[in-house]
């Protein structure tokens, strides 16, 4: 999608160039020392290409699957490479020798094939999403078969290895080990008491003698001896994921987030060694032992290779990996600047110099909020907050917010106190949210969890000044990560940011799953559910004003500026009128977001930024 500016005024759309590019991986795995396969993320259709590790770390070749924006599940074969795709689980094979592409077929109703791993013989598994089920599909007869859900309660099943007998499976929400014998199909547990405070067995490796198990969020690294049953040892690595996992005799290699380290376990002395960070902050795609060290790929789209006394990082977007522009996170101006969100990067742009500029940042820029001279990002996964700075062009961390926090929804900024206010979903497998409060003075970050029970926080409204500038107003939602959609009603609620406590709480409107956005406007409160609807209130009386309806697309961010109030859907720029009746002002955007439509506005000027495919964008002003 392209970035546009949009003068409501006169009607001008000036068309800014891509909005937000990278060349971002989903799956990723070595195929030897000197070869690698990677997945490409956000592109529809994605792509698979092949590296040279060895020789410049260069891309070979790549070819276009049929279908899929992305592929976690990877796993290859002496003459083949096949790939798990999503939002719809589909298995693609690629073949090496003659380049042909064919598809085994769709797995069920499933979304997604997190994890895919070859078996022996011509057997191939799979693990999916949001049914926990695991498949094996047949590489000589290209047939599918439905082997269940190892663990009913499981929506994943994120991680699988194979041995000539078993197959190993490690689950999410709730995270468990299990082997499944494909010919029997009998299942069984391996009591791991230490899971049952963890949300996923994110990783796995198996040889004869070991399997070892990494998790998410307490980054613990689990060594089980095959030899002794019933032994193993619990590692803490300080992380909150242990993203990839290789074993080499009786040395275990893994790597852990949020830090983007290699660690080095030695089993039979229990010793890790934190050997170096090659990416910081990086997700690691996949791990491999090599003759003389370690190499990796990264979900940033970088290569790195440590060995020994020297890490060496290269960027595959420089040598041959064509950068492609992805869906947008988050959009956000600072003077002259417009900011775009995408993943684990940041796009800024200058209109006025015609230029773009990438950073790598940890995480997906979920919101973004100025500060006039500043930016502050919350980033997902792991609830981060980082800083853009105008005047520097820098982008410096600042915290992580902690507890269970995971996915940030909205942020705001007080300007009567300075304050960076931001609101969260919790992790995986867990209901609730959390409001944190930054200083940006002191870079100190308070969190209040859970201040709505079981509902995670998914908006905010804050008004910069005046008496009523001491009460942000939180938008809820009843939507949980990786748990069935829960009964019961959203509400909003008043924060106190002086006593720090909740105010009240009011549900202002029935069966309600998400406030999707709020914004003051002209002394009252705006909001806009999920669903489409629109309202107007005076929260400190508890006071419905006007009650309206969003058609078509799903509604998004909801921006006042220049006496006007303007509503982001997937497809156009609606202005919101009083009586909450609403005119479509730009249409033509097609645009996917990977969570609601945004927009963003120059407070000087009145003009909007927006996100749209190139070409369409039509303006409906007189």
């Amino acid at each position: 999608m392209d970035l546009y500016r949009f003068e409501p005024a006169g009607g001008i759309i000036t068309p800014l160039g891509p909005a937000v590019t990278g060349t971002p991986l989903a799956g990723a795995m070595n195929g030897g020392p000197a070869r690698g396969y990677v997945v490409s993320r956000g592109l529809a259709p994605c792509t698979v290409a092949e590296l040279e590790l060895q020789e410049g770390h260069r891309v070979r070749r790549r070819v276009r699957l049929p279908n899929g924006h992305g592929g976690w599940g990877i796993a290859t074969s002496d003459s083949a490479v096949f790939v798990g795709t999503y939002p719809t689980a589909n298995v693609h094979r690629w073949d090496v020798h003659s380049g042909a592409v064919s598809t085994f077929g769709r797995l069920g109703e499933e979304e997604f094939v997190f994890a895919l791993t070859q078996g022996p013989g011509d057997r191939l598994y799979a693990g999916t999403y949001p049914g926990g089920k695991v498949y094996e599909l047949d590489d000589a007869t290209g047939m599918i078969r439905d082997l269940g859900s190892p663990l009913p309660s499981a929506t994943y099943v994120r991680a699988l290895a194979a041995d000539p007998e078993l197959l190993h499976v490690g689950t999410g929400c709730p995270a468990r080990l299990l082997t499944l014998n494909p010919a029997t199909g009998e299942t069984q547990e391996i009591p791991i008491p230490e899971l049952a405070r963890e949300d996923f067995v994110y990783s796995l490796a198996v040889t004869r003698d070991f399997v070892a198990v990494g998790t998410e969020p307490g980054g613990l690294l689990i060594v089980l001896d095959r030899q002794t049953p019933g032994r193993y040892d619990v590692i803490e690595t300080d992380e909150r994921t242990i993203d990839a996992i290789a074993i080499d005799g009786q040395v275990l290699w893994c790597t852990g987030r949020p830090s983007g380290s290699l660690f080095r376990y030695d089993i039979a002395t229990g010793q890790l060694d934190r050997v170096c960070t090659p990416l910081p902050g990086q997700e690691t795609r996949s791990l491999a032992v090599n003759p003389d060290g370690v190499s990796g790929i990264s979900g940033g789209g970088q290569s790195w290779r440590w060995a020994g006394e020297s890490t060496t990082v290269v960027d595959l977007g420089q040598q041959g990996l064509p950068a492609h522009v992805e869906p947008p996170q988050s959009v956000c101006t600072v003077q002259d600047d417009v900011l775009v969100g995408g993943n684990f990067g940041l796009c800024v742009h200058r209109p006025a110099e015609r230029t773009m500029r990438r950073y790598v940042v940890d995480g997906e820029p979920k919101a973004m909020v100025s500060t006039g001279d500043a930016v502050y990002l919350a980033l997902y996964p792991g609830a981060g907050i980082c800083r853009y700075d105008r005047e520097t062009q820098k982008v410096t961390p600042i915290g992580k917010i902690g507890g269970l926090s995971n996915r940030p929804h909205d942020i705001a900024w007080s300007p009567d106190r300075d304050l960076i206010l931001v609101v969260t979903r919790n992790q995986y497998g867990h209901r609730g949210g959390a409001l944190a409060v930054l200083t940006p003075a002191t870079g100190t970050i308070d969190r209040y969890d859970d201040l709505l029970g079981e509902s995670a926080l998914s908006s905010l409204a804050l008004r910069s000044s005046g008496p009523e500038s001491t009460t942000v107003i939180i938008g809820s939602e009843t939507i949980a990560d990786g748990l069935p959609a829960q009964s019961g009603n959203a509400v909003i609620a008043g924060f106190d940011l002086i006593e720090r406590k909740l105010l009240w709480t009011w549900q202002p409107l029935d069966e309600v799953t998400q406030y999707t956005s709020l914004a003051w406007h002209r002394d009252l409160l705006y909001g806009v559910t999920r669903d489409g609807r629109l309202f107007a209130a005076r929260p400190d009386t508890q006071q419905l004003v006007a009650l309206g309806h969003v058609g078509g697309s799903e509604p998004g961010r909801l921006v006042s500026v220049d006496d006007h109030l303007y509503l982001a859907t997937e497809d156009a720029v609606l202005q919101v009128e009083p009586d909450l009746s609403t005119t479509t002002i730009l249409t033509g955007l097609a645009s996917e977001w990977h969570n609601a439509p945004q927009l963003a506005a120059d407070p000087t000027t009145g003009a909007l930024y927006v996100c749209g495919s190139a070409g369409q964008l039509q303006t409906n002003l007189p």
